[in-house]
């Protein structure tokens, strides 16, 4: 297997602004005692496994410890033909920060996923972390008792303006297409360390850069994953990134397309399970198109980069495509404007309503801009050190 590592200097920042899917809880079990942070500034915790019931759904209590900025919640695996999310959470004093039928209506978000299901607060300075026991509710959609298992990953490390991301890429027999693009040449390719340049450019409005980058060759059934086709590939690809420590694996493929057949350009849950390996949602996947032209289109590549990490730390998409929904934070707009009646939320029609931001839902050159409540919230992933 082909390795290589480069240790990228942290590029400036710009802060004007900040522009922009069983019982076992910390009580201290039987002695009061915190668990041990497993890594520098995180603190990892196996709640336990969990039965659904008549319901289709499962209880599952949390404590989040009184110095953590961030509480990262996996659930599963459950199998890619069954979808689950978040019926309810409850904080410490009972109240609901989230309920899946009003699901638009507070400042938290869950997604709908298959296998693995991700959740993170806060995703919103609007709805910060308090510590104390929380009750979540995992809804699994169907009626045959299924068992979960559950871990807590809390961050206790101060968020901080100017903090880097790691990145390691696996490139999936993608050098045929970008020559130098494998796990011994990396390194030294032009195109993939100018798109990387400009990714700690565009994250720098977020308060972060690129930190150090790895590289290796996938080790495993390369004509299979070169190109990515629905969400069984894309869950066992992501799989075989094992690593629990704080980067980002990003696969680097020809093509991927969804469970409908349609092409994408890369797919991230929101959130990932970020410093969690061997699970459906351990990573990114991002297409190499834009590098293979002549010349290359870094730009366009390192928007892509930047776009799906964003998702993995726990940002949506300003609106949605059809705008059936929006990202929780109260400083990135609304679009509101389908002027033709399509459907379809288009970047055209809403420029200057969210369309210029990096998270907006299709690519385009003018999508850049960042906001204050974006930056805060990436923060706080695990990610960042």
């Amino acid at each position: 297997m082909n390795k290589a590592v480069a240790s990228r200097p942290v590029a400036g920042f710009s802060v004007a602004g900040l522009l922009g899917v069983g019982l076992s809880l910390w009580v201290g079990g039987c002695d009061g005692e915190r668990p041990p942070e497993s890594d520098e500034g995180l603190i990892r915790e196996e709640l336990g496994t969990f039965t659904t019931d008549s319901g289709m759904g499962a209880d599952v209590p949390f404590e989040v410890p009184t110095d953590a900025y961030s509480a990262q919640i996996t659930c599963g695996p459950y199998g890619y033909d069954v979808l689950a999310t978040a019926e309810s959470i409850l904080d410490p004093d009972g109240a609901a920060i989230y309920d899946f039928n009003d699901n638009q209506g507070t400042a938290m978000r869950v997604a709908t996923t298959d296998d693995l299901l991700p959740v993170l607060f806060p995703v919103s300075p609007d709805l910060d972390v308090d510590s104390g026991f929380y009750a979540m509710r995992v809804s699994l959609g169907v009626e045959e008792p299924t068992t979960i298992t559950c871990n807590a990953l809390y961050r206790v490390q101060e968020p901080e303006v100017g903090q880097a991301i790691d990145i390691h890429f696996v490139f999936v027999g993608v050098d045929s297409e970008v020559p130098g693009l494998n796990g011994v040449e990396a390194v030294d390719s032009e195109v993939l360390n100018t798109t990387l340049d400009r990714v700690s450019e565009l994250w720098a409005d977020l308060g972060l850069s690129v930190g150090v980058v790895t590289y290796e060759d996938f080790a495993g059934d390369v004509a299979t994953y070169n190109s990515v086709d629905g969400a069984v590939e894309f869950g066992s690809l992501l799989r075989s990134s094992t690593s629990d420590d704080r980067a980002i694996t990003l696969f680097m493929v020809s093509a991927i397309t969804d469970d409908d057949g349609a092409p994408v350009l890369g797919k991230a849950a929101a959130p990932g399970a970020a410093a969690t390996g061997g699970t459906s949602k351990s990573g990114a996947v991002v297409t190499v198109g834009a590098l293979a032209g002549s010349p290359a289109d870094t730009d366009a590549e390192a928007r892509l980069i930047a776009h799906e990490v964003g998702h993995f730390m726990g940002l949506y998409h300003p609106t949605e495509k059809d705008g059936s929904g929006h990202d929780p934070l109260s400083d990135t707009p609304e679009c509101t404007s389908d002027n033709d009646g399509n459907g379809v939320y288009s970047a055209s029609e809403c420029l200057g309503q969210g369309a210029d931001y990096l998270m907006w839902w299709a690519s385009s050159e003018s999508a850049v801009e960042a906001s204050a409540d974006q930056a805060w919230v990436v923060q706080r992933s695990a990610l960042p050190q």
